[in-house]
């Protein structure tokens, strides 16, 4: 699907996103102490280095403009937002005794999460953004 150019680094980011959530399946399918430290590594990484600053910036761009002009939405951002707040709490939670839960649910909501904003945030707003809504998420720039 062609996207709006000011979201195709989101749409870049999330699918990297499905990739790693793929990988997660994958090591919780095998299931050895090895593959799911491994992935419990690569979750952490993947969160401190790209994910949370992804979250940031849709939580700016996209959600705030959302939630402030665009109300008649909030039924589809309001689950995606939540959604932001419990992969953040998984992160932390996630060892060795409760990986193949914590990977399968964390790889779970990724999934679903990126898939419905692919499918349905990011059309709606590439509808609905002023240029300069979208210019706004184009040129996001996280907090230090």
């Amino acid at each position: 699907m062609k996207r709006a150019i000011q979201l195709q680094d989101l749409s870049r980011e999330h699918h990297d996103s499905l990739v790693l959530a793929k990988r997660l399946g994958e090591a919780v399918e095998d299931g050895s102490d090895e593959a799911l430290l491994a992935a419990i590594e690569k979750v952490k990484h993947y969160y401190e280095n790209e994910l949370e600053v992804h979250f940031q910036h849709e939580e700016r761009t996209i959600f705030a403009p959302i939630f402030k002009e665009y109300k008649e939405h909030i039924p589809l951002a309001g689950p995606l937002l939540k959604e932001h707040g419990a992969m953040r709490l998984l992160v932390p939670s996630l060892m060795l005794g409760n990986a193949k839960e914590g990977l399968a649910e964390f790889a779970y909501i990724l999934k679903t999460h990126t898939r419905v904003e692919e499918r349905e945030l990011f059309p709606i707003i590439e509808n609905l953004f002023t240029e300069e809504q979208l210019d706004a998420v184009l040129n996001f720039v996280p907090l230090d």
